[in-house]
């Protein structure tokens, strides 16, 4: 299955995008959550949002 994931800043603007070719949902989330760090993550499959991953410093604003 094919999914895309955008690294995001605070902003919502986009650091960075790729594609994960993974056997089901569960391996891509596995794999886009490995992704976050200090940015924001989006899980997308087409045109449906699957996860979102905060980084640690986008959580701290919130509450």
């Amino acid at each position: 299955m094919r999914y895309k994931v955008f690294v995001v800043d605070g902003s919502r603007q986009l650091i960075c995008a790729a594609k994960l070719d993974c056997i089901d949902e569960q391996a891509a989330r596995r794999r886009a959550e490995q992704m976050h760090d200090e940015h924001d993550v989006e899980l997308w499959q087409g045109d449906r949002l699957v996860a979102v991953f905060r980084s640690a410093t986008s959580n701290e604003g919130r509450s």
